[in-house]
């Protein structure tokens, strides 16, 4: 997970909001449509989806991996089901349409099941921990192996129930991306100390498009893993050289 930071909502879905509360009618997800903005009519889902692309880098809020508009849908942190349920006092419909209970993820389809991870596998399970935390960088840990684990109980149980992070086919990728970029064993070329504690840093920048790259917060971590092996190697061979 990468942090996604607070944003004023799309205009777009300002106006809707607006229209809705107007005519007294329902702040529904289910119901968002067109809406007239700056004299054009905008469909004010993809209005959402647009901006969220923007303020995730293009990533999936939950695995990372690089999303569009035509390969993403609109997540809801909280599920619409919790906030719909039959009973007047824990009836809070207007969450399904707060910009801050909405990011993207892979895949398009918003359906349950089949991929096996990620929002898909997740149903309506509620998460112990979003996107939408800051310390979500530091509470995920994401080793040189692929793999993903968390010293919190419940944000362990989360990676592997709830959301399947460590699902082989997403650890191949981690992995792969990691060597890719010059880490770990399998790397063609590994990486010096400083190269991969600079790259740890720059890792984390979007580029001109505001884009950043798949796995960004696994590779900064496996980056800083893979220096301290090298510092480590480094000093090993200066004690052989030595003796």
């Amino acid at each position: 997970m990468r942090y996604i930071e607070k944003n004023e909502p799309p205009q777009a879905l300002i106006n809707w909001r607006a229209k809705r509360a107007e005519h007294d009618q329902d702040l529904d997800f289910r119901d968002l449509d067109n809406v007239r903005l700056d004299g054009v009519y905008v469909n004010v889902k993809e209005a959402i989806k647009k901006q969220r692309l923007e303020d995730q880098g293009y990533l999936c809020a939950y695995t990372q991996i690089r999303i569009e508009l035509d390969t993403s849908h609109v997540e809801h942190l909280k599920p619409q089901s919790l906030s719909r349920i039959n009973d007047r006092k824990k009836h809070f419909i207007e969450e399904t349409v707060d910009y801050e209970n909405m990011v993207l993820c892979y895949p398009k389809q918003e359906s349950k099941g089949g991929l096996g991870y990620g929002a898909p596998h997740r149903g309506d399970a509620e998460l112990a921990l979003t996107p939408r935390k800051k310390h979500c960088e530091t509470l995920l840990r994401y080793k040189l192996n692929g793999e993903v684990y968390s010293e919190d109980s419940k944000v362990s149980v989360m990676i592997g129930k709830v959301l399947n992070l460590n699902h082989q086919s997403l650890v191949d990728r981690r992995k792969d991306c990691y060597c890719r970029k010059g880490l770990g064993r399998g790397a063609v070329k590994l990486l010096s100390e400083n190269e991969a504690l600079r790259l740890a840093k720059s890792i984390l920048n979007m580029d001109a498009e505001k884009k950043l790259s798949p796995f960004c917060v696994g590779i900064s971590q496996a980056a800083v893993q893979h220096a301290a092996l090298m510092q480590k190697r480094r000093k090993k061979k200066k004690m052989m050289i030595h003796h």
